[in-house]
């Protein structure tokens, strides 16, 4: 067999942002154990665990009315109870002692703003109890901590909070699940990443100023990216940054061509948004068109603009508006469509879609590594795919990798990083405007054009200056922003499906919609690719939280976590299947060709 590989970092093609180092490490057949065959022999060490397992029968069990005598009456097909017992046992073990080699001995890191800084100014503190600068209060960080070091349910429920007699007070997302287990992947603790860039520094001002173009620029249709000026501002802004190489660009500079994409080999190729979110698909009987209510343009839904609703926000407070929506409905065509769809999305939505989508485009769309993945054109097949390469497993996989990497997620933001929404970052610079506060800001974003122009806003005083106008009521949920759960599971679910489809598949009738969104026009560029799709879509579902305020650009550093989940799950599936098979084979983000083989992890 190949030797496995141990993934080791590549040269970065993309922005350095989107990069971090390699979290598999991974160990060879060799010194993991267990080959899938011999595992259906059975462990003789642990036969008497498995008789003793078996041998008192439920008591609910009933037996089935007695049938016609055939020739094979009384005979029941596999291993002997015990034996099954035993390599169901092994089985499980192996494939948990092969993750523990991939989990990393060192402490994750962070980037140390929490110790740097008394007044927890670069922390995430929202939902917790704020002064009038929207400073968290000494006492209720520090509960805060105490419960997640040491991990007590009671702990969690004593935290100290912003409106605390608020029955409507929006309550932390689920920090407890930074420490759940799940019976799958590698454990969601045993992922590593890069620190979060420190609040002071050039690359944050640079994600910041991205951020406030990203609210300047809402409403202004996709197809007129190339002949509008306040994208051609943005993006000559974006490229003079000390740290524009964060950004997607064109030889160096950001364009109105790249800007606000994804960094991943097909994201550059033809409309900005995916076909995932563009084609129709069937969802049993029921045919999908995707159209969508979305929000009406302009100061209507341009939500925390004024500091007293900021800081009632940052509280735990209910926002004082409501989104408005047209009543009718359209295709994507703004990146607040864009915004809009990932705000009301769950977990698997995208990826799912996806996977009706391609399952649409018939067996040649299907990774010929996929057993029985032609058996419809196959001449005297005698088996086809259901329950598990077919329609009872597949979409299960593409379902439950997004759960994994929600975990591998949640670790990272509360027990390792902490990082503070943008939100905050602007209520930061407010303050520093006002003379009321001074923190160690970076000059570029102070300097930045985008920050003039959203300071001019009509409708915010003085008092209200340099707040990021937020696509939603209620701004950031109230869980910390590094990396981004929806740059997580976006990931997962979109690597799966590379991991069943034909990368190199060509969509077919691809489309891209005018102006207004109620029309999509055929599509007429270079060829889109299924992998290419795929990965344009994971940008989108990232960066559309981005658009709206809500993330920053590096929080898309998910995307690694989510993509490590999925190669990981599928590790373990890999060894489960009777089936003859190959193994799954994927392109990874960094354009490396890999294959997943009996638990193992091969160069392609």
């Amino acid at each position: 067999m190949a030797e496995e590989t141990k993934m080791p970092s590549v040269a970065p093609t993309v922005p350095t942002t989107t990069q971090t180092p390699d979290m598999l490490v991974g160990a060879t057949d060799d010194n993991t154990g267990v080959q899938r065959r011999d595992l259906l022999k059975g462990a003789a060490v642990l036969s008497t665990l498995a008789a003793t397992a078996c041998s008192d029968a439920p008591s609910f069990m009933i037996d089935p009315p007695v049938q016609a005598e055939t020739p094979l009456t009384g005979m029941t097909f596999g291993e002997a109870p015990a034996d099954r017992m035993a390599s169901f046992v092994t089985l499980r073990t192996s494939n948990a002692q092969r993750q523990g080699g991939r989990f990393p001995a060192d402490v994750q890191s962070n980037n140390g703003d929490e110790s740097l800084y008394a007044d927890f100014r670069g922390s995430f503190s929202k939902s917790l109890a704020h002064n009038e600068f929207g400073e968290v209060e000494m006492d209720s960080y520090n509960s805060f901590l105490t419960a997640l070091n040491s991990r007590d349910p009671a702990d969690f429920d004593a935290i100290i909070v912003g409106e605390p007699n608020n029955a409507r007070r929006v309550p932390l997302v689920a920090p407890q699940a930074a420490f759940s287990f799940d019976q799958s992947a590698l454990d969601g603790n045993g992922y590593r990443m890069d620190a979060a860039p420190a609040f002071a520094s050039a690359e944050t001002a640079a994600e910041m100023a991205e951020l406030y173009w990203y609210a300047l620029t809402r409403d202004v249709p996709l197809s007129q990216y190339t002949s509008d000026p306040t994208i051609a501002a943005a993006a000559t802004e974006l490229s003079s940054l000390s740290r524009s190489d964060i950004f997607p660009n064109d030889n160096g500079t950001v364009t109105p061509a790249t800007i606000f994409r994804g960094t991943f080999p097909g994201a550059e190729v033809g409309p900005l948004v995916s076909q995932m979110l563009y084609q129709p698909f069937n969802f049993g009987l029921l045919e999908v068109e995707q159209r969508y209510d979305t929000p009406t343009p302009g100061t209507a839904n341009q939500f925390m603009t004024n500091y007293d609703e900021w800081l009632n926000i940052q509280r735990g407070g209910n926002p004082a508006g409501s989104t408005q929506f047209r009543g009718s409905k359209r295709f994507i065509a703004t990146m607040r469509d864009l915004g809009e769809f990932v705000h009301i999305d769950f977990p698997i939505q995208s990826p799912l879609y996806s996977l009706f989508i391609l399952l649409g485009y018939g067996p040649d769309a299907i990774d010929p590594n996929i057993p029985y993945a032609a058996v419809a054109d196959t001449a005297g097949a005698t088996q086809q795919a259901f329950t598990s390469f077919g329609g009872g497993g597949l979409p299960h996989l593409v379902a439950q990798a997004p759960r994994i990497g929600l975990l591998g997620a949640w670790f990272q933001k509360w027990a390792a990083h902490r990082r503070l929404r943008p939100e905050a970052y602007a209520g930061r610079i407010n303050n520093q405007l006002r003379g009321r506060r001074s923190y160690d800001i970076n000059q570029e974003i102070l300097d930045s054009e985008a920050l003039d122009r959203i300071v001019m806003q009509a409708g915010m005083t003085s008092d209200d200056r340099a707040l990021l106008p937020m696509g939603y009521p209620e701004g950031s949920p109230a869980h910390p922003a590094y990396p981004g759960g929806h740059s997580t599971f976006a990931a997962a679910g979109a690597t799966i499906c590379k991991a069943i489809f034909n990368e190199d598949f060509v969509i077919p009738n691809p489309v891209e919609p005018d102006a207004s969104g109620s029309v999509l026009n055929p599509y007429t560029g270079p060829d889109l690719t299924i992998g290419g799709e795929l990965n344009k879509l994971v940008g989108n579902i990232t960066h559309g939280r981005d658009a709206m305020g809500m993330h920053w650009r590096s929080d898309g550093l998910g995307n690694f976590i989510g993509e490590n989940v999925a190669i990981t799950l599928l590790c373990d599936y890999s060894t489960t299947y009777n089936d003859t098979f190959d193994g799954f084979q994927l392109t990874r983000f960094n354009g490396e060709r890999i294959r997943i083989v009996n638990g193992s992890i091969l160069a392609a």
